[in-house]
């Protein structure tokens, strides 16, 4: 008799950062069945989107290559080379035509795009991300031996924001301020005049959102339970890019700039019904992990030399250990993330940016360094009083970039002490 076979389901959200999730310390909204899953799950702590953009960080995942990789590779290759034939057994469902552009690239086996926004009649009252999940999933159903792998993506909090507005008031105690009616994505660029009680709605707002996908997400559990399939299962939730609400200025995504609140995001992943009590791993990871997971999940269905993992991988699943930063894998003591001007570096004691912009056009400011994990969203700017530790950044910084022209680690060493103990 032949093993049992395994199922994959992915779901990536934008605008998801770990301030929405509470498993992450999100106190915006409450998300039950988000911190449920999680309880029984592989919760990582430090997954850095290594891009801005959602369709560059979906592609490190669907190819198992570093954007930073693939900016390198894209000078001395053609970049259809970096096609998989393991999501030729996979289907992606989306709600974003920008992703049903760029799919082509990852060579899907089925590729469905959705209007999660066009409700059925006046009195559908189910969100946007429950019409896209039930759409999705009941797809998949019927076609499960032909696509192990379901992959869906949502644009989350960059389309309509069509929480309940009881939702967004639940953020609120007495005296506060109404939250707002409006269904746009919030966008604001906060100066001196900038009313509080407009960040505070917008706060709300992207609360409610959160919880209208807390909802729906217990309908993939319950769908997996009567498709039998949950113990076999491979369940993944990760972000694909967050969505500041002030921290550095602005509310949304339209400064595209490299800080935590749009780099830091959830993942969490559930290989079945494997686990009793949920784990949390605090070591660095990248998107590009994603591919080579997931061949190994469905071993004995998809040829392990189907892929070909960039130099900085890991295993989702079997890679897990609770270690001190001292003894993290050398690959997972670094997250290097680019776009544009910009690059932003995470070590287990500190973050950097470095930029030739800035928002606020001071030179100054060019390099920016936090103290982790205490300033968590980077709010404390310290290079000017440990411009020895800014150095030592920059140097490893240019040494992460060798490996990726090399694609091995070889002479990379494990980072100081200083890097790693947030001892200050």
């Amino acid at each position: 008799m032949g093993s049992k076979p395994r199922y994959v389901v992915v779901v990536t959200v934008e605008g998801l950062g770990t301030n929405l999730v509470g498993s992450y310390g999100g106190a915006i909204a409450p998300t039950k069945n988000l911190d449920s899953f999680a309880c029984r799950s592989i919760v990582f702590d430090q997954f850095w989107a290594d891009t801005f953009r959602p369709v560059d960080v979906l592609e490190s995942m669907w190819t198992g290559v570093h954007f930073a990789a693939r900016c390198y590779a894209s000078s001395q290759s053609d970049p259809s080379t970096l096609c998989n034939p393991l999501l030729e057994r996979a289907m992606l469902i989306t709600d974003s035509s920008d992703v049903i552009e760029e799919s082509t690239l990852a060579d899907f086996g089925s590729v469905l795009m959705i209007d999660s926004e066009s409700r059925e009649s006046s009195e559908d009252e189910q969100s946007q991300f429950g019409r896209l999940f039930e759409t999705a999933l009941g797809q998949w159903a019927t076609q499960l031996d032909e696509f192990p792998i379901l992959w869906i993506h949502s644009r989350g909090l960059n389309s309509t924001w069509d929480a309940p507005y009881e939702y967004r008031c639940v953020m609120c105690d007495e005296g506060d301020p109404e939250p707002l009616f409006d269904t746009v994505p919030g966008q604001l660029t906060l100066t001196e005049e900038t009313d509080p009680d407009e960040v505070f709605g917008l706060a709300c707002s992207m609360g409610a959102q959160a919880m209208v996908l807390d909802d729906a997400w217990s309908m993939i559990e319950e769908i997996l339970e009567q498709l039998e399939i949950a113990d076999d299962c491979l369940q993944v939730l990760a972000g694909v890019q967050g969505y500041p609400i002030g921290e550095h200025g602005y509310v949304g995504n339209d400064a595209e700039a490299l800080y935590a609140e749009t780099l830091h995001l959830p993942l969490i992943v559930r290989p079945g019904n494997q686990m009793k009590v949920g784990v949390r791993v605090p070591f660095m990871v990248q998107p590009n992990s994603f591919l080579s997971t997931i061949a190994r999940w469905l071993v004995g269905d998809i040829e392990s030399n189907s892929v070909s993992p960039d130099f900085v991988c890991t295993d989702l699943v079997l890679e897990t250990e609770a270690l001190p930063a001292e003894l993290w894998p050398v690959k997972n003591q670094l997250a290097y993330s680019c776009y544009q001007d910009q690059i932003h570096v995470a070590v287990p004691a500190w973050s950097c940016r470095w930029s030739t912009t800035t928002l606020n056009a001071d030179e100054s400011q060019r390099v920016e360094l936090f103290a982790t994990p205490d300033d968590r969203w980077q709010q404390n700017e310290v290079s000017q009083r440990a411009v020895l530790i800014v150095e030592e950044l920059t140097m490893r910084r240019t040494e992460w970039l060798q490996c990726c022209a090399t694609s091995g680690l070889a002479g990379w060493e494990r980072l100081s002490s200083e890097l790693t103990h947030p001892i200050r």
